[in-house]
């Protein structure tokens, strides 16, 4: 009897080492992605002014309403589907012909 007592300690050691590598490993893997999900944010995100006012879709906007969307966070095309027409008719020196071009360029709104 001595000796499956033995057996049974030396499986649970290998079975506790065994979670342990497992973890050790899903912990790496989660922290790769965290190390990675800042630079696949950033990938869609322009960081200038400059960068998002050459956009093409937003070609032939007054650069007032660009500086208005980029100063206010919109600064992709991505992010204006993050915003609801409303929203964006409340911020200063956009009306209802801006959100028409934009709507005509293609880009949607957050319903």
């Amino acid at each position: 009897m001595a000796k499956k007592t033995v057996n049974r300690k030396k499986a649970l050691r290998k079975e506790a080492a065994d979670l342990r590598r497992k973890a050790g490993q899903k912990i790496e893997r989660v922290v790769k992605a965290v190390e990675e999900a800042p630079q696949k944010v950033a990938s869609t995100i322009t960081t200038s002014f400059e960068a998002f006012s050459n956009i093409k879709e937003l070609a032939g906007l007054p650069e007032a309403r660009l500086k208005t969307f980029y100063e206010e966070g919109i600064t992709s095309l991505e992010a204006f589907a993050t915003w609801t027409e409303k929203e964006l008719l409340a911020l200063k020196g956009i009306g209802p012909a801006t959100i028409k071009q934009l709507k005509e360029k293609g880009i949607d709104f957050k319903a």
